[in-house]
């Protein structure tokens, strides 16, 4: 019998998920019989104030021999051996924890770890390399402070910021192993990134911006330069648009890269690219990958250049330009290779990991058995969590094929792996777009994947166009193409896990990180729409973007990357009647989807759930605000959480804890074995829409709208429940109007003021405009439905309300009117005046006619 869905949150399993160490930097000795590696929190948070990292040693040869080489208690990062492999460098904030780093040298015959860079400075160290010779090391860090600028820091009186003038320019600095002597090989005005050593030790060379600025890159370029160690002197081999990475010296004197294709998108494939020092005349030339893979890293071995390639779901090492040295259907997370210089028999040591286990250490041999080198994994080592498949499925244009990895439960699995029967499944959306998921144990985000299989439910992984893994084509289709092909993909991978019988189409969910939190958004707002059959039965978006061009102001990005997803189009560039960048912004479908849902009764916007970190400058906090407020002013449902001090990425464990929960509720809720998966059913707030928007915001379907009815047990009607009031002011003030009748024939109707004849005519809604000040138009409305409208005291209003001149009386020109035409059916009136500032918006009122009333309500809702 299939085992049912866990409801309720399950902490312990959640806090075993967050303590598992993931190894990071990974390293063979210079004789290729250990290893040196570091580890962290998986997916790189914390548990407290401060990020802490370990160091740990192994034979390279035997099982389960990994061993602690320092405490635990310091961010102790990138490991690197000395060449003469009895010492080891690496970064550490041991000497001001939490504060900033320093290099130090730890030997592994005994004794202490020793500084070998200044503790007292302040400004991060972000990298090191050893000279071939082992006498120096070479590194990165900006320029320390003065001491003005540390005073007046430290007295929190800062001074003015002028954009541009006060760059903290990143050095290159050597400093000598022995003596600790430390000099700046180059300074002035590079901020200077990536470097290498050449293979004699007399040049590094090293990426180069004109400024720190984050986008610098891809306004201005890369310059990658050589500087002679001895003499500072620096040559210039070429220039990128982009920000290039994995710089590597080979022995054959080319120095080689990664970056775009074409090299200057940064959201196209990833191919090689290599310059050659010696030329007489500037540039680069592509020499591998980017058509049908990408490059994912570069490794001098041997004296060989080896290139990790993504091949879809598959990574392979390889020989530049030759053979094929490795090969496995998992992402090698961390790794090196290490090739025999007595025999050329090639070892690979990689951090692994699948759906079900989490990462470890392994050695590989080719004819040989993996060798388990770690144990990091061993708190889940009895807990069996799932299995994988992939799916394929033609794209609904019939342009690509496309890719879903499928992860079913263990306890609803059969021996081939497959689900039992269709599952309630997670459509988990990964973010980028430039990424990609594979049968790893965290793939896209925060361990959601381990917990919500967890939970007995399952997941499916779209590939979509944009993903990395397949090339230049492939990944291109973002650039222009969001919310139109990503989209399409989602939908039809999600489509084809339907039809294979691997996904329940009465249980879905969607949900997804950054681009995937996109995604998430444009599914909801075009939820059900393609006609399937099928819909989401809720969302969950995290620091997801809704409004595609509102980046350009806001997002570190804005002005490059954004722009290229964009297909080169912005705010600045465009025509103010043209909208094209609003193809894959949520945020303008809201209103079509609402009026989808009044028109024919079917629910597209399902229940959400929002996370977003206030401090996220890739896709601003605003996006998420944004769509919680759309969201509101349609009394749609949301829970919105915002989590302080958070930028795109969560790093405090508590919040990860806090999302474990929230998910793991949204999912038991919504298509757990307590859900029905039937069609969702329509909010009140939803089946009152017709009467609900201020007519300067309807469409000329909206104004033709009948009345709808009240539930049947409904006995009240207050601000936060089912108040039909929703009024939008504009200018100084504004009329509205709301109403309840038992009458079903009775179409809502005002009576509009003619200030000519100072006359009053009884008019259907879909003739109410307000379009401006002057206009005046009055409610109509059942005086037992009047009786259940709370006042702001929270009592109800009747006859006996003491009378009051408001200043609406004041603003009616003329005398009363005369209401005989309403009378016949019954009807109260009102006139409305609206005043109020940020959310609350106070009316008014006063009565006229049968009987005269009179209160003030309190009317909660969204201002424009």
């Amino acid at each position: 019998m299939v085992q049912s869905t866990t409801p309720g949150f399950d902490k312990a399993f959640a806090q075993t998920l967050c303590d598992l160490q993931v190894p990071k930097v990974l390293k063979f000795s210079p004789n290729g019989r250990q290893l040196l590696y570091s580890t962290s929190l998986i997916g790189g948070h914390r548990k407290s104030k401060n990020a802490l990292s370990t160091l740990w040693i192994a034979s390279s040869s035997e099982p389960n021999s990994s061993r602690q080489l320092t405490s635990g208690l310091f961010n102790d990062t990138w490991p690197k051996w000395h060449p003469d492999g009895n010492r080891v460098a690496f970064l550490s904030d041991r000497a001001k924890v939490g504060e900033s780093s320093a290099i130090w040298m730890l030997r592994l015959d005994g004794g202490d770890a020793v500084l070998i860079t200044d503790a007292e400075n302040e400004e991060d160290i972000e990298t090191l390399l050893f000279s071939p010779d082992g006498r120096t090391i070479a590194y990165v860090s900006p320029d320390e402070k003065s001491e003005e600028e540390k005073e007046k820091s430290e007295k929190d009186e800062p001074d003015p910021e002028v954009w541009g003038e006060k760059w903290a320019f990143a050095r290159l600095r050597l400093v000598d192993v022995e003596s600790h002597e430390t000099k700046v090989l180059v300074g002035g005005d590079k901020h200077v990134g990536e470097f290498c050593w050449s293979p004699d030790g007399k040049r590094i060379a090293f990426m180069s911006q004109e400024s720190p600025h984050i986008e610098e890159a891809m306004l201005t370029g890369t310059t990658i330069s050589t500087v002679d160690v001895e003499n500072g002197e620096v040559t210039e081999l070429c220039k990128v648009i982009n920000e290039p990475y994995d710089l590597t010296w080979a022995p054959d004197g080319q120095v080689y890269f990664i970056t775009g294709v074409p090299a200057d998108k940064d959201t196209g494939g990833r191919a090689v690219y290599k310059t050659d020092p010696k030329a007489d005349t500037r540039g680069f030339v592509r020499v591998a990958c980017g058509v049908d893979d990408d490059a994912g890293g570069l490794h001098v071995v041997g004296g060989k250049v080896l290139v990790k390639r993504q091949v879809r779901f598959v990574d392979v090492i390889s020989e530049l330009g030759g053979d094929d040295l490795f090969y496995e259907e998992k992402e090698f997370w961390v790794y090196d290779v290490f090739i025999n210089p007595e025999t050329g028999a090639s070892a690979l040591a990689a951090s692994l990991s699948d759906v079900g286990t989490p990462y470890d250490i392994f050695v590989i041999e080719s004819g040989k058995e993996k060798i388990k080198i770690s144990n990091h994994g061993k708190p889940l080592a009895d807990r069996s969590l799932g299995s994988s498949t992939v799916l394929t499925c033609r794209s609904t244009d019939d342009e690509v094929e496309l890719d879903g990895l499928y992860f079913t439960p263990s306890s609803k699995a059969n021996s081939d792996k497959t689900p039992t029967e269709p599952l309630p499944t997670f459509v988990l959306i990964h973010g980028g777009p430039t990424s990609r998921d594979t049968d790893t144990f965290d793939t896209t985000c925060f361990n959601w994947a381990p917990y919500i299989l967890s939970k007995g439910y399952g997941i499916l992984l779209p590939q979509y166009r944009g993903s990395s893994g397949r090339g230049e084509k492939f990944a291109s289709y973002s650039m222009g193409g969001q919310g139109k092909y990503d989209y399409a993909d989602v939908v039809a991978i999600t489509d084809n896990a339907i039809k294979k019988g691997f996904a329940d189409p009465k249980k879905l969910i969607v949900g997804g990180w950054s681009q995937g939190g996109l995604l998430t958004y444009l599914c909801s707002v075009r939820n059900g729409l393609h006609g399937l059959g099928w819909r989401f039965n809720a969302a969950i978006a995290g620091a997801g973007v809704c409004d595609i061009e509102s980046l350009a102001l806001s997002a570190d990005l804005g002005s490059t990357y954004e722009i290229e997803l964009a297909g080169g189009n912005t705010i600045w560039t465009l025509n103010r009647d043209d909208t094209r960048n609003r193809q894959g912004s949520a945020l303008w479908e809201v209103a079509s989807a609402v009026k989808h849902t009044r028109e024919t009764g079917e629910m597209v916007i399902p229940p959400m759930l929002i996370f977003h970190g206030d401090k996220d400058e890739r896709c601003p906090f605003s996006q998420a605000e944004g769509f919680r407020r759309a969201l509101r002013h349609w009394g749609l449902k949301c829970e919105f959480v915002k989590f302080p001090g958070e930028g795109h990425g969560i790093e405090q464990q508590r919040f990860w804890f806090d999302m474990f929960e929230r998910i793991g509720r949204w999912c038991d809720t919504y298509i757990g074995d307590g859900a029905d998966g039937q069609e969702m059913k329509l909010p009140e707030t939803i089946t009152h829409m017709a009467i609900m928007p201020h007519p300067l915001l309807q469409t000329e379907a909206d104004h033709i709208a009948p009345v709808v009815l009240p539930p049947p047990n409904a006995t009240s009607l207050t601000p936060k429940e089912r108040n039909p009031i929703y009024l939008r002011s504009f200018l100084r003030y504004a009329i509205g109007a709301a109403a309840t009748s038992t009458n079903e024939a009775l179409t809502l109707r005002v009576m509009k003021h003619d200030p000519v004849l100072n006359t009053y005519t009884l008019i259907p809604m879909k003739n109410s405009r307000l379009k401006k000040p002057g206009d005046l138009e009055v409610v109509v409305i059942t005086a037992a439905e009047m009786k259940k409208m709370p006042d702001r005291w929270g009592g109800k209003i009747t006859k006996d309300t003491t009378t009051r001149t408001g200043p609406s009386l004041a603003e009616f020109p003329g005398s009363v009117p005369e209401f005989e035409e309403v009378k016949e059916v019954g009807l109260e009136v009102l006139a409305w005046r609206v005043f109020g500032s940020e959310d609350k918006v106070f009316m008014d009122t006063d009565g006229f006619g049968l009987p005269g009333v009179s209160g003030m309500i309190q009317a909660w809702f969204e201002r424009i």
